[in-house]
């Protein structure tokens, strides 16, 4: 299948958090490599989330570097690209940005929302219900907001698309990234004019919607002065990192759902038509099928509040596994940035319900931990409702270093489906897309991740899910 034996292909993935590089050997599929460094997030006043592009562009020299010093360049045959969805960042004449980029929690939107969510062309044309996490609200937002800066806007890309235009001088996106916008018609497959009007802005702004596996051009002698790549290297365009997400942990037919368990944590399976139901609609990476997704946005989120805020910085699982399953009753619901599961709801807030006098911090620590697992267990079966219930679900993601997440959601997704822990996510999503790009794979069979079974947690966790539901349906 390899047509470059020995080469290795690079993914590159601008998370929400963190800049991760992912080097993979073409011949065996395996990880030789990888590395990742942190950038910081803006929030200036309540429900703002900026972000300084710059610091994406800090991040990936890291983290490049890092990996380089293990990966011979020379050795590279392509790279591909993922980032985080749904960003508003606007880049002027002079190829910078007019402002910070607004990432996908942005929450000051709201007024935004509400006025597209009335126009149903949004839902006919993009396939999804405007919600604040799109950018289409965001544009929407800046060109209330800030009309003079939006005058001096010329193109609006995503946090992958300014990343290879650092590597190659060349600026597009690719259509998994167009149809996160909201402001793309996943039915005809190209930017509209009537959707792009609605949110306040000119067509104008809109890059080129290329194919996830095209090249998209090659590293340029600046960016190898600056990264130690080498010259020349094809850098495919890439993917938004859900439907990367979904490559990388070996989700490539139906029966398979794929749960990506970062900062927010993304529930994911594949469709053939874009169906709109109780999640959302993405285009997949590779083919011209779709992704139907429904997304818990404070999963990591939740439980790195809890190491900051509660525990001092150290590991949550320590602490967790001082209380029994179950918490001794205590709840937390995870809706930091809102809810989309069970229900969508932008204004909902996280909260511990059922506290009493018994609770000490192992069982708060506890509680975020089992409202993570119960919130992604409520995401499966939203996007089962629409795609059918899974066969198997393969996980992925940073918070499934956490045994104790890992036993509460196998038992709440149910006994019948095998739940499989992969090596796989957005980076090597975007490694194999690399691959394919440049015909060192054919197809994206290699993409399947290993992985090892999860074993469920007993009854309590059961009884948990169910207060867990019932606090939902009462409180959202």
């Amino acid at each position: 299948m390899a047509a470059h034996p020995d080469g290795i292909v690079l993914g590159i993935d601008a998370g929400t958090t963190s800049l991760k590089v992912l080097a993979l050997d073409v011949a065996t599929g395996r990880s030789v490599a990888e590395a990742a460094a942190e950038y910081p997030t803006s929030t200036p006043e309540p429900g703002a989330h900026e972000q300084n592009p710059d610091d994406w562009w800090d991040a990936t020299l890291i983290a490049l570097r890092e990996v380089l010093a293990r990966v011979d360049a020379s050795s590279i045959v392509a790279i591909g690209m993922s980032g985080h969805m749904h960003s508003l960042l606007l880049i002027g004449a002079d190829d910078r940005p007019v402002s910070p980029a607004l990432t996908w929690a942005e929450r000051r939107v709201s007024k935004q929302t509400k006025r597209l969510a009335a126009n149903p062309a949004f839902e006919k044309l993009a396939a999804n219900g405007v919600v604040d996490a799109f950018t289409a609200p965001k544009l929407a937002w800046f060109a209330d907001r800030h009309p003079d800066r939006m005058r001096q806007a010329t193109r609006l890309a995503l946090a992958k698309d300014l990343l290879r235009f650092r590597l190659t001088g060349e600026w597009a996106t690719d259509r998994t990234d167009a149809a996160g916008t909201l402001l793309y018609d996943v039915h005809a497959g190209e930017w509209s004019e009537e959707l792009w009007t609605a949110s306040g802005a000119d067509i104008r702004l809109a890059l080129p919607a290329l194919r996830s596996l095209d090249v998209a051009g090659a590293v340029t002698a600046q960016a190898a002065a600056e990264t130690g790549l080498r010259v020349g290297t094809p850098i495919v365009t890439g993917a938004g990192d859900v439907p990367s997400a979904v490559l990388g942990s070996g989700v490539v037919a139906p029966g398979v759902l794929s749960v990506n368990v970062g900062t927010a944590a993304q529930i994911m399976g594949l469709s053939a038509k874009p169906i709109a139901g109780g999640g959302f609609v993405f285009a997949a990476a590779t083919g011209d099928g779709f992704v139907v997704m429904s997304s818990l946005y404070a999963a990591g989120a939740s439980i790195r509040w809890a190491e900051r805020t509660l525990l001092g910085g150290g590991p949550i699982g320590k602490t967790a596994r001082l209380a029994p399953p179950g918490s001794n009753g205590l709840s937390y619901l995870p809706f930091m940035f809102g809810s989309t599961v069970p229900v969508k709801n932008d204004a909902a807030t996280a909260a511990f319900v059922g506290q009493d006098a018994r609770h000490g911090l192992p069982h708060l620590a506890r509680a975020v931990v089992e409202g993570v697992a119960f919130g992604c267990a409520d995401a499966v079966s939203a996007v089962s409702a629409v795609v059918g219930r899974p066969r198997e679900i393969r996980v992925v993601g940073g918070v499934t270093a956490s045994a104790e997440w890992c036993e509460t959601f196998a038992s709440a997704v149910g006994p019948d489906i095998r739940v499989v822990r992969a090596d796989g996510g957005s980076a090597r999503g975007a490694a194999v897309l690399a691959a394919i790009g440049v015909g060192a794979w054919t197809d994206a069979d290699a993409a399947a991740a290993s992985g090892s079974v999860i074993a469920p947690g007993g009854s309590e966790v059961a009884d948990a899910y169910l207060r867990y539901q019932d606090a939902c349906d009462r409180l959202l």
